[in-house]
């Protein structure tokens, strides 16, 4: 009797430790899922710059770049656009190098976010090009040198053009580029923001503004590199995330399922610790 006493003493033991190990499991997976609810991806790309009136961009997705146009890069050398693309895909800013404010602003942007993507420098390259005909190389390697500290912490591979005004208007329109010279203020207003195009020059995604997601460019990049570059992680999050054009960004469609995984998770637990306390007080 004394045993069997004790051995009911063990079993009850023994159940409730295991309910207590069910019930700190419970509260740690339900913590978990309520941490996963309450969560919203950091959005980076808040800034956004409203263009004046005359300028935007016409959004020509898939359009292919003039690569037969020639331009003169910051060492005084001419090329054909179609130089710079083959083997990656390409970040391309227009803009010019004496902007008193957006341009520079712009490119810091978007050094700024290429830094924080996570990918090789070797993955991508940046052009900027200069919608100003009458700006020099000598110029474009001014303003490059001005950006030194940026690309020390990015590595990426910039190369800054500038062209005749054929050359640079046949870009502008293929990349749906509106501009205008406000003769008075002596300035170029153009609209604020860069594309990624794929390595065989065909428009791939548009960024408008000043700040960028990281996140979002790194997605861009993988995509119009057709998944060459990035991991087994990125092409998940591709597969799971919508491209929105008009914002330039991505929705990552992929919260609303883990959300939804959650919530049947946790009705699933409550349900198995509502079976296990009814068992234990029969």
């Amino acid at each position: 009797m004394t045993r069997l006493h004790g051995s009911r003493r063990s079993a009850s033991g023994t159940s409730g430790i295991a309910r207590g190990s069910v019930r700190r499991w419970t509260l740690l997976l339900v913590f978990a899922c309520v941490i996963g609810l309450m969560h919203h991806p950091v959005r980076a790309q808040a800034l956004a710059v409203r263009p004046p009136e005359q300028t935007r961009y016409v959004q020509r997705l898939d359009a292919k770049l003039p690569l037969s146009s020639t331009f003169i890069d910051d060492n005084g050398k001419p090329a054909h656009l179609g130089a710079y693309f083959g083997d990656r895909p390409v970040v391309l800013v227009l803009g010019y190098f004496h902007c008193p404010n957006l341009c520079s602003t712009l490119m810091d942007g978007v050094l700024q976010s290429l830094a924080a993507v996570g990918l090789p420098p070797h993955a991508y390259r940046v052009l900027g090009v200069s919608i100003d005909p009458s700006e020099t190389p000598r110029l474009a390697a001014s303003k490059k040198a001005s950006y030194a500290p940026l690309l020390g912490n990015t590595g990426a591979e910039l190369t800054l053009l500038t062209g005749t005004k054929p050359d640079i208007d046949a870009l502008a329109r293929s990349v749906g580029f509106e501009y205008v010279y406000d003769r008075q203020l002596q300035q170029y207003m153009h609209p604020a923001g860069f594309i990624v195009a794929t390595q065989d020059g065909r428009i791939s995604h548009y960024f408008m503004g000043v700040r960028f997601d990281p996140r979002d460019l790194r997605l861009a990049l993988i995509d119009a590199s057709s998944g060459h570059i990035g991991s087994p992680v990125d092409q998940l999050l591709l597969l799971c995330s919508h491209y929105d054009p008009v914002t330039g960004r991505y929705s990552a469609q992929i919260i609303a399922g883990v959300r939804a995984a959650c919530l049947m998770v946790l009705a699933a637990l409550l349900v198995l610790l509502w079976r296990a306390t009814k068992r234990s007080a029969t």
